[in-house]
């Protein structure tokens, strides 16, 4: 059995050099002892904080909450309590902070002072607001990570652990401290799924560097099958000739926030694609095509090759929905790019809709030989589909007009006369009787 000394001993240890800030708390609310970590928190020394009460701390807006949390610890109706609360720092700055309670009593079982943890969460409430703000409709909020605190020996065995982190590991303290730092049992893995090597862990690191180890990331199998993802900060405790007698480990779970994250990623990139995404062809925008331009021309500029484009539109088309209706406009437009996307499909370049009914194709690297042979395979494409346009005055079937223009990029140059270029090709392709390749020439 552990003596009471060695406890002590370990409990002032794991205060004094937690990665997070502690306290021990009168029930008055006086600041008896509080570590480091909290003092830098608050921006105070430690014998200011000695003067301090966490009502003079605490943000008027949660002082009410806190002073009933502490009553209820007081009575006994309450041996532990964790609230999210804004504490006022020296400087005047306002903090979120989780804070962990815990009741210590004395013989007589009446309280006899507060530990408390204290673990900054105003970076957490940013983001969750960040999160709210980008996507709406997520319902889900950001919720407080809980942490904890544990002690290794030199042989890599925890010999420590709070409620916390018995919480975070599903364990109690008994379990916990029956196992080794790198005990297969976890089955520890990066946060990719591979597997981490004993020497690679944070417990080894700092023994081998004897420097501290922040914001390592890994995960763990609980014994409920639950696979968690967690932060730790590790740091070595030196015996009196310098060298590392144990480690102190603070142990966050961030599985929450890091899936929250993947949320927000798949939503911002959902959105992304969105915005630059025509709504009925699917076909990249108008907005795409401008940025995907600029892209082409800075690229085949610095690589010497030549920059082609190829606009397109469908000839009498406002003829065809004033007379078939917008409803039988729109599918063919649908129709028409979906037949020209496939037989484009191992090219590279771009097809955008460019506005209305009419597309341009982004051609990086395209002679105007090769540009034509594109705009050939699209004039050819749309024909072979046999779309009736009884009020063509080309066609019974649906045609296309198209305008090349291809040029090497060079400083003295911008992707916009390429456009107006190729637009006064198509200009001279309709003038020209329509369904045909027209080609600019200065």
């Amino acid at each position: 059995m552990r003596s009471d000394l060695d406890s002590c001993r370990l409990f002032e240890k794991a205060f004094h050099f937690s990665s997070i800030g502690m306290a021990l708390v009168s029930t008055e609310g006086q600041f008896m002892e509080a570590n480091s970590e909290l003092c830098n928190m608050f921006g105070y020394s430690e014998d200011e904080m000695t003067h301090k009460t966490f009502q003079e701390l605490t943000h008027p807006d949660d002082l009410r909450e806190s002073v009933r949390t502490l009553q209820q610890l007081i009575s006994g109706k309450k041996n532990s309590a964790r609230l999210e609360k804004k504490y006022i720092c020296k400087n005047g700055a306002v903090i979120w902070v989780l804070l962990n309670v815990s009741a210590v009593h004395n013989d007589k079982g009446e309280t006899y002072y507060f530990i408390s943890q204290f673990q900054n969460i105003s970076e957490q409430k940013f983001y969750e607001k960040r999160l709210m703000e980008s996507e709406e409709r997520l319902t889900q909020i950001l919720q407080t990570v809980p942490s904890g605190v544990t002690i290794a020996d030199v042989q890599g065995r925890i010999i420590f652990a709070n409620e916390m982190a018995e919480e975070i590991l599903t364990l109690n303290e008994s379990e916990v401290t029956k196992r080794q730092f790198d005990s297969a049992l976890w089955k520890i893995k990066t946060i990719d799924g591979h597997a981490i090597k004993s020497e690679d862990l944070p417990f080894s690191l700092v023994m081998a560097s004897k420097k501290r180890v922040r914001d390592y990331i890994l995960t763990i199998q609980t014994n409920n099958n639950q696979r968690k993802i967690l932060s730790v900060n590790a740091a070595p405790l030196f015996d009196h000739k310098g060298e590392p007698e144990q480690v102190v480990f603070s142990i966050i779970d961030i599985t929450h926030k890091k899936n929250t994250e993947c949320k927000l990623t798949k939503a911002n990139q959902l959105l992304k694609k969105l915005s630059e995404s025509d709504g009925l062809t699917g076909l990249p925008n108008r907005r795409y095509f401008d940025e995907q331009l600029q892209t082409a021309w800075t690229e085949c500029e610095e690589a010497g090759l030549p920059l082609s484009l190829v606009m397109f539109d469908l000839d009498n088309f406002k003829k065809y929905n004033d007379y078939y209706g917008h409803q039988e406009g729109d599918d063919c437009l649908k129709v028409i790019t979906a037949a020209i996307n496939k037989r484009l499909e191992h090219e590279t370049l771009t097809l955008a809709r460019y506005g209305g009914e009419e597309f341009s194709i982004i051609l990086p690297g395209y002679s105007e030989k090769e540009a034509l042979r594109v705009a050939d395979i699209v004039h050819k494409t749309v024909l072979d589909l046999k779309l009736p346009h009884a009020q063509s005055t080309v066609s019974s079937f649906i045609t296309v007009s198209l305008g090349v223009s291809a040029v090497f990029p060079d400083p003295a140059g911008n992707p916009e006369e390429l456009v107006r270029e190729a637009d006064r090709a198509l200009y001279s392709a309709k003038e020209e009787g329509r369904s045909c390749v027209k080609v600019y020439r200065k």
